[in-house]
């Protein structure tokens, strides 16, 4: 029996001399490195954008005569309280929406017009507009009215300030900013590539 312990004994401490590969793997640095390059350069090519943007940008109007500022599409909204009608026989209210038809405008002014038996609205609309274009809008609404709800169509004008355009000399910083940028990847991967990662020993 002694013996067969002393054989057992002997496997055991064997084992226990035998290395064990650890369940956790190392990071790559190599990964490392090349995810936080490729991060970096991204952030700074955005920042790149944002500051030439900023830089050369200016800012496009828009008039009555432009083809950006003719207004033709649906128009709903609020009346604000109720219809009060006028001697004449208009109706005279505030009116707040949205106008949309290829952009999004929401709409805050003044509806004057008259109403039909029918809830049918028809009448001018002067007021201001945001989003797409921000300045003044005035024209035609025509649609129905239901407990204070207007939907319908408007047909109008809008002058005001609308989106930032480039410069000439912001477009060539662009231009720029993106050949860099292209050049400048494959470079960093290559100095990534020929780097030596591995720890030397002290």
């Amino acid at each position: 029996m002694g013996g067969i312990n002393t054989v057992a004994n002997k496997r055991f401490e064997a084992l226990l001399a035998v290395p064990v590969k650890s369940a956790s793997m190392d990071v790559d640095r190599k990964t490392v490195v090349q995810i936080v390059v490729s991060v970096a350069a991204v952030a700074l090519f955005i920042t790149g954008l944002v500051v030439v943007t900023g830089a050369y940008g200016e800012t496009v109007t828009v008039g009555p005569d432009d083809e950006e500022g003719q207004l033709t599409g649906e128009l709903s909204g609020e009346f604000d309280g109720t219809l009060e009608t006028a001697e004449n026989g208009t109706a005279v209210t505030g009116f707040s929406g949205e106008y949309e038809n290829g952009i999004i405008g929401p709409v805050d002014g003044q509806a004057e017009g008259s109403v039909t038996e029918d809830g049918v609205f028809t009448g001018q609309f002067n007021g201001s507009i945001s989003g797409a274009i921000d300045g003044t809008v005035t024209g035609t609404m025509n649609g129905t009215v239901e407990d204070g709800s207007f939907d319908g169509t408007f047909d109008g004008v809008a002058e005001g300030k609308t989106q930032t355009k480039l410069t000439s000399d912001g477009g060539l910083f662009i231009i720029g900013l993106i050949g860099s940028f292209i050049v400048a990847l494959p470079l960093l991967g290559y100095l990534i590539e020929r780097h030596d990662f591995e720890e030397k020993p002290e």
